[in-house]
């Protein structure tokens, strides 16, 4: 268990070396709460992973994690000159927007999924973290 919490800590520190603009934020959260950064982001992690369970509004969200730093992510790879990064975050809006269109017509019907908007940010992020497809 202690080596799985490890690994966890560590992929968060390099995930914090891979966005600077999140790690400036943790980084002011830290500085006012005099928690250490990946301590906060295993909190924040853990909470929003109960809230996607079991919360009210979910699926909104679900939707803005889905959202947000993607968009952020979108507009760096626009303003980049390599075209590959602009193919993979065309594909993960494609997906984005199918989820969009399968919630709208079967949403009495992922109602009753347990966990489902869990699922769906854990898949978002995934595809977050692979470069968006």
């Amino acid at each position: 268990m202690a080596a799985q919490v490890d690994r966890f800590r560590k992929s968060i520190e390099d995930f914090l070396v891979k966005y600077p603009c999140v790690d400036n934020v943790v980084q002011q959260a830290s500085d006012k709460t005099k928690v250490s950064k990946v301590n906060l982001v295993m909190g924040v992690v853990g909470f929003t992973a109960v809230w996607l369970a079991i919360g009210y509004g979910s699926p909104f969200l679900c939707d803005f994690i889905g959202f947000i730093f993607p968009a952020y992510l979108s507009f760096k790879a626009v303003e980049s000159a390599d075209t590959r990064d602009d193919t993979q975050w065309l594909t993960y809006w494609i997906v984005y927007s199918y989820f969009g269109i399968l919630e709208f017509f079967s949403d009495y019907i992922l109602f009753w999924i347990p966990f489902y908007s869990l699922i769906k940010c854990c898949f978002l992020l995934w595809m977050v973290n692979y470069n968006g497809a």
